[in-house]
């Protein structure tokens, strides 16, 4: 899941539709969410919970707003991503 935003020195497209195809031609396997703000009072509402639930502060640029949700819902900012999604995919299936 991708939350674009030009919070971050404008570097992202202006549109949906511009980064929607832009993401295409990269084949981004993911969800896409609209364009909208990942900082302050304005940030997407799910980015808000996420930002709550893992304890992060605000993101100082576009790549350092990373979270990782396990398959019980629990909400992190990982510290080595590598190491941390072969952890959360090996996480026992019963839940």
């Amino acid at each position: 899941m991708t939350f674009p935003s030009r919070e971050f020195g404008a570097q992202e497209f202006d549109s949906d539709d511009k980064i929607a195809e832009f993401a295409r031609s990269k084949n981004f396997p993911g969800i896409l969410m609209k364009l909208g703000k990942v900082t302050g009072p304005n940030a997407s509402e799910i980015w808000k919970q996420m930002k709550a639930e893992s304890g992060a502060s605000d993101p100082t640029w576009n790549f350092n707003g990373k979270f990782l949700v396990s398959k019980s819902g629990k909400v992190s900012v990982p510290r080595n991503v590598e190491a941390d999604i072969e952890a959360l995919m090996a996480e026992d299936d019963e839940l």
